[in-house]
């Protein structure tokens, strides 16, 4: 279907033109509508302004945009954000409680896995962490690096030290102590 094509025919009066413009942008138009919720506006209401969007994107339209799909579309989008602006001063509905049907809540569909006191603490334990890192000499730091940082055994730590397990194990315990005091 040649879009811009039939822009122009609508726009001079062709209603077989503007029928199928509407069919065309028909799942876009009830997709939008579902996405959004306006107190007071049945489904079929915010389908009607989208199809009326749709009418004034055609008669606003003209040649020398070349892309009327985009033009159409974003028109459509905007309406209905201006819509929905237009009725937020009005609306008195603010509560994350307010049901927006189906037993659904404004809280429920919003994913929200960030927890500010939790990243808070996060970031400082990693501030002190860094610092206490600061305070160990370079044998510790090498130490700290094999394990944790390579990934390597402290078997294969103690062998290449010449030194015992247990021996590597106490060391290790005397880093982590001396990190673990930093951090308090």
């Amino acid at each position: 279907m040649d879009l811009e094509n039939s822009a122009l025919k609508a726009q001079g009066g062709d209603k077989k033109s503007l029928e199928d413009l509407f069919i065309y942008f028909k799942p876009y138009i009830v997709k939008q509508a579902h996405c959004i919720y306006i107190r007071g506006y049945e489904i079929e209401d915010l389908i009607q302004i989208g199809y009326v969007s749709l009418m004034k994107a055609i008669n606003m339209y003209k040649p020398i945009n070349k892309n009327f799909n985009y033009y159409a579309l974003a028109s459509i989008k905007r309406n209905f954000y201006y819509l929905i602006r237009q009725q937020s001063r009005h609306n008195g509905e603010y509560s994350m409680e307010f049901e927006t049907g189906e037993g659904l809540t404004l809280g429920d569909s919003i994913e929200d896995n960030f927890n500010l006191e939790e990243d808070y603490l996060k970031k400082e334990t990693h501030q002190k962490l860094k610092e206490s890192f600061k305070l160990l000499n370079k044998e510790e730091k090498e130490l700290i690096s094999w394990i944790y940082l390579q990934n390597k055994s402290l078997k294969e730590y103690a062998e290449i030290k010449g030194i015992t397990y247990n021996q590597g194990r106490y060391k290790m315990q005397k880093v982590l102590q001396k990190l673990k005091e930093g951090l308090k």
